[in-house]
């Protein structure tokens, strides 16, 4: 079918596609994988929830595909015993199924259709995560099946860091952050223990017009916003949404959460006078205006949220359901960097340029849903050592992701449509310029090694960017020391030896993938 050639982005396709195979249990896993693997080779791909900022899934190489979908129960496993995620579960499916029947929750992503496979190998960092870490931070064990290249036949291991063998528990390790279509098909995730959901939340929003926003005062509000983030309390989560000028506003959303113990009238109380001072706070430098429209990007999908002057006090669910950041399958491109301190002079002046700039091809009205959103970081992310997962960045406060979406562009198979193709490189031309040009004294990349102010911090590997390197381009090294800085090669535990180990034949390949040697 043609809906099985694409995935979560319009950008990606594959139209040589040939099978996709939906196993059910274990059985069918191994038996399929190894079907699928002996007949098509590293033409295999792998998918939970469809969700991948780039064609490492649905590409003209791809011959068949092993959909996760079918293998989504979350609950209780007395065998463990342990709280299990199957791979083919979503975000949404996860945390309803934890808060209703257990009362527990995950730190992972907003979006809801996000597929748990890949998100949480990835890392799983979401709106909680400054109070509960990342979700690689509470897993425990593993399922995964792997391909024997001597038996010529697929494997299913059950690793974790007790395992009884080193290099099982090197799996774990690389497992837990970069697993990502590198070392086999992941089956399920356990967790012998689980945070408490939240009882409550808040959610505010402060928003200011373009019009209103000069270079100064623009800086003076990124050096604003990174003094909020350090020292806001860790039951808090903030999104800076830096919109194109021609959204007409910028803004930002707050969650806020109760801790345990706290009754419903202290945390709106507490959720109240943080508002108050958060407003007083920005309005120093730029006037509110009451919000008009979503701000965009991921998450911002919402309509709850607009022309609202107050905070909104909801159940946790309610918040879930609010923050989701998945919208319609569009065509988009995306970036990411890692902050350790607040902005620098010329990176503020530099996205403060390119927020203001329409790139030819396109009107301004085009660019009203693109922007760099500037998530709130640290908190119990930062209190594990840089080496215990395959996460190094463990000293950011802030992680930004540039977004740039378009409706309409030409696709394999649909021939050139020039206006669309114009449209696609107008974007595409518009955020890597803006990328470069904000970290163009780091080398054009949030390269640590070239910032000797300590800064930047790389780039995350579940936001994945073609642009940073590929193996097609013969620089794949190049992107991979962003995401995983010294846990790439240089650490005595380290991802290339992992790979060697538990996939010498490479079948597990793509564009970012981790290489052999």
């Amino acid at each position: 079918m043609l809906s099985d050639r694409q995935g979560f982005d319009r950008r990606w396709f594959a139209p040589h596609l040939e099978a996709v195979y939906v196993p059910k249990n274990d059985s069918e896993s191994v038996t399929q994988i190894s079907e699928a693997i002996s007949r098509y080779g590293r033409d295999v791909k792998v998918v939970s929830g469809r969700h991948c900022y780039e064609n490492f899934i649905y590409n003209d190489t791809t011959r068949a595909i092993v959909d996760m979908s079918s293998m989504n129960r979350v609950g209780w496993d007395e065998r463990r015993p342990a709280f299990v995620v199957e791979a083919g579960c979503e975000n949404w499916s996860v945390y309803r199924t934890l808060l209703n029947g257990f009362n527990k929750t995950l730190p992972g992503g907003s979006c809801y259709s996000v597929g748990a496979g890949g998100h949480i190998t990835g890392g799983g960092y979401g709106l909680l995560s400054r109070m509960r870490g990342l979700v690689v931070d509470h897993l425990s064990a593993v399922d995964i099946v792997t391909w024997n290249a001597s038996a010529n036949s697929a494997e299913l291991h059950h690793v974790s860091a007790t395992s009884g063998s080193n290099d099982e528990r090197d799996l774990f390790w690389a497992l837990r952050g970069a697993g990502c279509g590198n070392f086999g098909v992941i089956l399920r995730y356990y967790f012998d223990e689980l945070p408490d959901a939240p009882e409550f939340a808040s959610i505010y929003t402060l928003s200011w017009d373009w019009t209103s926003v000069d270079t100064s005062s623009f800086a003076d509000l990124l050096a604003c916003y990174a003094e909020f983030v350090s020292d806001m309390p860790e039951t808090e989560f903030s999104l800076l949404k830096l919109t194109h000028v021609s959204a007409g506003q910028l803004g930002m959303i707050v969650q806020v959460v109760s801790p345990e113990g706290i009754s419903l009238l202290d945390h709106r109380a507490e959720a109240e006078q943080r508002y108050t001072e958060a407003r007083t706070r920005f309005e120093a430098i730029v006037g509110h205006s009451p919000l008009r429209s979503p701000l965009g990007g991921h998450p911002g999908w919402t309509t709850a949220l607009v022309g609202t002057e107050s905070v909104q006090h909801v159940t946790y669910l309610e918040a879930l359901q609010t923050l989701n950041g998945s919208g319609p399958n569009q065509f988009g491109k995306y970036k990411s960097a890692y902050m350790n301190k607040a902005f620098p002079p010329h990176q503020a002046a530099a996205i403060y340029r390119w927020l203001r700039t329409t790139p030819r091809g396109v009107t301004e009205s085009d660019m009203s849903q693109s922007l760099l959103q500037v998530d709130s970081y640290g908190g119990a992310i930062n209190r594990v050592a840089p080496g215990e997962t395959a996460v190094p960045q463990r000293d950011a406060i802030m992680k930004l992701q540039y977004q740039t979406y378009w409706l309409n562009a030409s696709r394999p198979g649909e021939g050139h449509l020039a206006p669309y193709d114009a449209q696609a490189d107008a974007h595409l031309r518009w955020i890597d310029e803006f990328y470069r040009d904000v970290y163009a004294e780091c080398g054009g990349t949030p390269d640590p090694t070239n910032d000797p102010s300590g800064t930047v911090a790389g780039a995350y590997y579940n936001y994945p960017d073609s642009v940073l390197g590929t193996h097609a381009q013969g620089n794949v090294d190049d992107a991979l020391w962003l995401y995983f800085l010294d846990n790439f090669r240089n650490n005595e535990r380290n991802l290339v030896a992992v790979k060697r180990r538990w996939d010498p034949a490479n079948i597990f390949h793509h564009g970012q993938s981790i290489p052999v040697e």
